[in-house]
């Protein structure tokens, strides 16, 4: 009864780690490249993790500071929003426009000017917005969705970038093995070639 061979044994013979004669030198460094691609593209996984959990801790300590230094208050719509625009598929997009509300600064005096809110609201509504030290409407700080996305990007990117470095240099060098392979046929073809007894 035939026995089929293990995994072991089979990923062995396709990276020629064998005493097969027929693999040659190129054969083998090739299957070492593959293998310390691998590793290098695997080990990266951890400090590209590390990255985007530093980059995600700064994004939250950054929007910290930033909402301390502004202060939230409510602004009552004065006019309808413009209506939210119809896309292709006949569902309204969540675009933001802007529209004329009022509002009381904290301890200060009632002001009206344009704040950003959802397409289609319609006045009389409350919108949250935030004023900075001089009472001007600013962006909201950055949220903890804000921070995950950036901690997410941060160390996708970096892992793509090192992957795409490796998968370069990989490439690079199997191009020269395989121009080593082809120039070693063809002063193996030479050889046969001067070795055949002439007719």
């Amino acid at each position: 009864m035939e026995t089929r061979p293990g995994a072991v044994t089979v990923i062995a013979r396709l990276l020629c780690f064998t005493r097969n004669p027929l693999a040659r030198w190129s054969d083998r460094l090739e299957a070492a490249l593959v293998i310390g691609t691998l590793l290098l593209a695997l080990l990266a996984i951890p400090f590209a993790a590390a990255a985007g959990s530093d980059a995600y801790a700064g994004s939250l300590r950054r929007a910290a500071e930033k909402a301390a230094s502004l202060q939230e208050t409510t602004a009552v719509l004065l006019v309808d929003a413009p209506p939210a625009q119809v896309r292709l598929d006949g569902v309204p997009s969540d675009e933001q426009v802007e529209a004329v509300a009022r509002w009381t600064e904290p301890g200060g005096p009632v002001r009206e000017g344009l704040v950003t809110v959802d397409a289609g609201a319609v006045k009389g509504n409350e919108v949250r917005i935030w004023l900075d030290a001089n009472g001007h409407v600013v962006a909201a700080p950055p949220g903890v969705d804000d921070s995950k996305s950036l901690g997410v990007g941060v160390g996708t990117g970096l892992w793509l970038g090192w992957i795409t470095l490796l998968a370069t240099v990989f490439l690079l060098c199997r191009a020269a093995l395989s121009r080593s392979r082809a120039a070693e046929w063809a002063r193996e073809w030479r050889r046969v070639a001067q070795d055949r007894p002439a007719t």
